[in-house]
Order: structure tokens, then C-alpha cells, then sequence
């Protein structure tokens, strides 16, 4: 957060042609002796508290999905000797200006404490800070984008309230519709379709005269039944545009089970769900 106001406030060349802006952490070094001004960003706390809305009634309740920051933003301004302690001052007056009017924030308080003397770098130093109140849900449209906020969609009720985010409205009306139960006749064909006028969420065959899976008394095994969904299929079955096609094949054995969704004359039950 820092950064991206010392980086914006670079931005301002018409005001700040003569100010260099750096962060607190991580820590930039300072020319020694300093030959212009120079101020240093921080982040020195974050408050958080409850953020209230009115309802219907015309009463004060917290928003559950939203809170208010008071954040403090530090500045230490150093200015050369040369320009004496007023440029301090002169350099902050500019600084809550710009904020106060080329941006969004919302400034609350501010406020700056004694210059002192830096011998290290030849400059008189000032420390002086801000108080921005933010709604973190997050904050509302900003000049400045934080990185460091949470993404409003997932910060606030935005996310929640969307009903159409993790299902779409074309599978709710889905949820609607009855799932369409029916029967086919197998014709020992190679393949056979089945229209039903769309195309299956979700598929479940199972013939009518034996069990799903049965094995006969010489131990070959057959499989009459097979699912199938718009992510996996069962051999001897797949979806189709207008409903779904079946596979029947004396010589397609799966290691020594027969798949057989199309015996001549044997029914087959099957329930579809849109």
C-alpha cells in the first residue's frame, strides 16, 4: 500500500517536480548530503470497526459483510539544510492537498510533529501522517488501487449475492424440468439411436430381462447397463445432440465381458436428466 502512493504521488510531476518519494520498507537510501527533498512512505496501523448501514426501518445495523479501516499513512519528509525547516511543512501541505483533491480517498484526519536535525544525511526531519477511512469492501473506486485489498467480489456481499456466479441461470432452469424415463428394443444391430429432443446432463441404461452384470455357466460375463454424462461415458453408449446412441457388438469383448446395449428383442429401461 505504501508504494502505491509513493508511486502515484511520483506521478504527480506538476506538483512534486522537486520531491522524491520512496517507501519506509523496504528501505530506500538516502543521498549523503541530501540535496533535495525526500519522503519516505509507511504504513503505521490499520483500525478496523464495524460498518453500519440503515434498513428499511431506518435503523443503524452492521453490514455483515463489510467493514470500515481507519488507516494511518506515515510520512517522514527530509529536506536539505539549505532549504530550511519551513520546506517540511511546504512539502506536507502539498502532499494532504493532493490527496485530499486529485484522488478518491477519503481523508479523515492529519496532522505532523516536530522538525528535527538528521546529521546523517544533513537534513531537517519531519514526521507526519494521515488518517484515510476506507470501506473494506473494499474500499470504494479509488485513484489508488491497493494490491494488499482483498478483491471486492470476494470481500463483500457482491460475491455472495451473485446468484449466477458458480451456477449458471441456464442450469437452474434445468433443475426445473423432470428427468425423462423410457424404454427402447434392443434390434442386434451394430448401433441404434434414441431421440428424446436434447441432449443428456446425465444417462442411466439397464435391460429389463436380466440383471445389469450376469455371468453365464461357462463364466462368460455380460454387461447390459451402462451410465453416461457429459464427462464420462461407459463403453457401448455415448450422448448425442438429440439424445444418446447405443452400441451392440458380438465381437467387442472388454477383457472377458460382453457390452451389450442392443440385444435383439430385449428391452431396455433408461432415465435421462436434462
Amino acid at each position: 500500500m505504501p508504494k502505491e502512493i509513493a508511486t502515484w504521488l511520483s506521478k504527480q510531476t506538476s506538483l512534486f517536480s522537486n520531491i522524491k518519494f520512496l517507501t519506509e520498507f523496504p528501505a530506500i537510501p538516502k543521498a549523503t548530503p541530501l540535496r533535495q527533498t525526500i519522503v519516505s512512505v509507511g504504513l503505521e496501523s490499520v483500525k478496523i470497526s464495524d460498518f453500519f448501514t440503515e434498513n428499511n426501518n431506518g435503523e443503524l445495523v452492521p453490514a455483515e459483510y463489510c467493514r470500515l479501516a481507519d488507516i494511518k499513512i506515515r510520512f517522514s519528509i527530509y529536506v536539505p539544510y539549505s532549504s530550511g525547516g519551513t520546506a517540511c511543512h511546504e512539502a506536507f501541505t502539498k502532499i494532504v492537498d493532493c490527496l485530499n483533491f486529485k484522488s478518491d480517498l477519503n481523508l479523515k484526519e492529519s496532522g505532523c510533529g516536530a522538525i528535527s536535525a538528521d546529521r546523517d544525511t544533513d537534513a531537517f526531519v519531519m514526521k507526519s501522517w494521515v488518517i484515510v477511512e476506507a470501506q473494506f469492501c473494499p474500499a470504494e473506486s479509488s485513484a489508488i488501487q491497493y494490491e494488499s485489498f482483498m478483491p471486492k467480489n470476494f470481500f463483500c456481499g457482491t460475491h455472495i449475492n451473485d446468484s449466477s456466479i458458480h451456477v449458471t441461470q441456464t442450469e437452474k432452469d434445468a433443475w426445473g424440468k423432470k428427468p425423462v424415463m423410457g424404454t427402447f428394443f434392443g434390434t442386434d444391430e451394430n448401433d441404434q439411436s434414441i431421440r428424446l429432443g436434447f441432449k443428456p446432463k446425465f444417462l442411466i441404461i439397464c435391460i429389463a430381462s436380466y440383471p445389469p452384470f450376469w455371468v453365464e455357466s461357462n463364466g462368460n460375463s455380460h454387461c447390459c447397463a451402462a451410465v453416461a454424462s457429459e464427462h464420462y461415458t461407459s463403453t457401448g453408449v455415448s450422448l448425442t445432440s438429440t439424445g444418446f446412441k447405443v452400441t451392440q457388438n458380438s465381437t467387442t469383448v472388454e477383457g472377458t465381458t460382453k457390452v451389450e446395449l442392443n440385444r435383439l428383442g430385449d428391452e431396455y429401461s433408461f432415465i435421462a436428466f436434462r
